[in-house]
């Protein structure tokens, strides 16, 4: 048998011991009698840890394995190859330690569940820089190439395992805000989590989308008989008095339990607006908040922006011409915008409309005003070129909330809450509210966008930044995707409106 075959066998056979220990794990968590328990019996595990032990195993322990074994019957030596999979489980715990968004970001998760086990290989192979190398080259590149298909296959299992037994999840408060946060779980397409009822003040008239599991003094016996994994305290509530009903009655219980707000932030992305207070942006203040370096952010926009300057500027050169050959008019369009610390710049754009179009704003519409070249550079997004430039020079950065008009600025920080925060960091050119609300066209949308750019702010680090510009690529060949809002309380909360109105 050659070895390309005993690789294949031994890549399969890793792969199958992978799933059979995920299998494991399944099983020790299940329940007797579809998830329903009762008396003293209860699962071994949460739906929660499971899922944890899960994504350990399939990430970190079997891409290892594969990599391990492909080089163990290459002929490497026994303590080369347990230097290999110690680094690479390692490596995999140290890039994994740190939660991040991934089930939101469909391109970046591939990309990323890659380079974790690529990550590990390239640390292990460093010994070699320096004397005899532990792995040759061809050995090398058959673990990775094992390892990282390992990897696609552990997303498929993944996904099979949170579509069966997902989080049943239960909200303490009103059967309005559970209905919204169901609806929320499903259109973000989340399969991990379930909203499967709401304890608390039972609905009078027609049932509720999620059924009522009863009052707040029943939280225990709710728990048990339906084997609830998680208890969302919704915004509004009587935390205080949930807290000590909690404590009293499911201390022993594997149940465990968030406040919406905190679930917004680990599940959904995001931090509806409506939710908080000022009290919300103590995290800044915190003793053990540290965002990115501004040394490491600044280090990722210089390299990257002035990568894509050399590889751009045949296509600028191409768009500043056309432009220019149409109508002879200027080649770039000036905006006036917020920045930094409400440090206003102009940014750069190529040029779209006509050269009059600013006399003409209010007779026609843009469609109307946008020159041949214009509908070309809006439409491939060329037109925002120039503003790398503006990013290797310091007044933007490659991610971060888009930079609006003073005027803009002015209307909205008496519109949407904390509007004005947007400037504790550098605007940028794509961001995180743009890969996932799109292009805000109401108020409404801007108050979503809102929303994911306070996610931004306080979760930004050079790591992020890095996965958002995966994501934008999705975002740029998707083009004209539909703006999808949630509903209007769910972005403000059930009792505010806009400010000033």
């Amino acid at each position: 048998m050659g070895d390309g075959a005993k690789i294949v066998i031994i890549a399969i056979g890793a792969v199958a011991l992978a799933a059979v220990v995920a299998a494991a794990i399944e099983v020790t968590f299940r329940t007797v009698g579809e998830g329903k328990w009762s008396g003293d019996t209860a699962p071994v595990l949460s739906a929660l840890a499971a899922q944890r032990y899960y994504t350990r195993v399939l990430y970190g322990l079997a891409p290892a394995g594969v990599a391990s074994a492909i080089a163990l019957v290459r002929g490497v030596r026994v303590s080369a190859v347990v230097f290999l999979f110690a680094v690479m489980i390692i490596t995999a715990t140290a890039l994994r330690a740190k939660p991040r968004p991934l089930h939101l970001m469909p391109i970046a998760r591939v990309a990323f569940n890659a380079f974790v086990p690529a990550a590990g290989l390239a640390v292990a192979l460093i010994p070699g820089a320096f004397g005899q190398a532990l792995i040759g080259p061809q050995t090398a590149f058959a673990a990775l190439t094992a390892a990282v298909t390992t990897t696609f296959m552990a997303d498929w299992l993944e996904s099979r395992f949170e579509t069966d037994r997902p989080v049943w999840t239960a909200v303490i408060g009103s059967a309005s805000f559970a209905n919204k946060l169901a609806s929320e779980i499903e259109d973000t397409g989340i399969r991990g989590y379930k909203v499967v009822g709401y304890i608390g003040e039972e609905l009078a008239g027609p049932p509720a989308r999620v059924p009522w599991l009863g009052s707040l003094e029943d939280v225990r016996s709710a728990v048990r008989q339906e084997s609830i994994d998680l208890l969302v305290i919704a915004p509004q509530s009587r935390r205080l008095e949930i807290f000590e009903r909690a404590a009293r009655e499911c201390l022993d219980l594997q149940v465990r339990m968030i406040e919406a707000t905190a679930l917004y932030e680990g599940l959904l992305g995001h931090v509806p607006i409506g939710t908080i207070n000022s009290a919300w942006f103590q995290f800044i203040m915190h003793p053990r908040y540290s965002p990115s370096s501004p040394l490491s952010k600044r280090a990722l926009d210089l390299f990257v922006s002035g990568l894509m300057l050399l590889g751009a500027l045949p296509f600028m050169l191409v768009c500043a011409l056309a432009v220019k050959l149409e109508d002879r008019g200027p080649v770039f369009y000036r905006q006036r915008r917020v920045g930094e610390e409400g440090r206003e710049f102009d940014m750069l754009k190529f040029r779209m409309l006509r050269p009059d179009a600013d006399e003409l704003w209010g007779s026609m519409n843009e469609d109307e005003m946008l020159t041949r070249a214009g509908r070309v550079l809006r439409k491939t997004h060329f037109n925002e070129l120039p503003q790398l430039w503006q990013i290797f020079k310091g007044e933007m950065s490659l991610v971060g909330p888009r930079p609006e008009p003073p005027e803009l600025v002015n209307e909205l920080s008496g519109l949407v809450p904390y509007y004005e925060r947007r400037a504790l960091v550098k605007p940028g050119l794509t961001g995180w509210a743009q890969v996932r609300c799109g292009y805000a066209g109401s108020r409404f949308g801007t108050a979503w966008k809102m929303c994911h750019d306070l996610y931004y702010i306080k979760h930004r680090s050079a790591a992020f930044d890095l996965l958002i510009l995966l994501q934008t690529v999705h975002v740029l060949v998707e083009r004209d995707r539909e703006e999808q809002l949630p509903a209007k309380d769910f972005i403000l909360g059930e009792t505010i409106e806009f400010v000033g109105h």
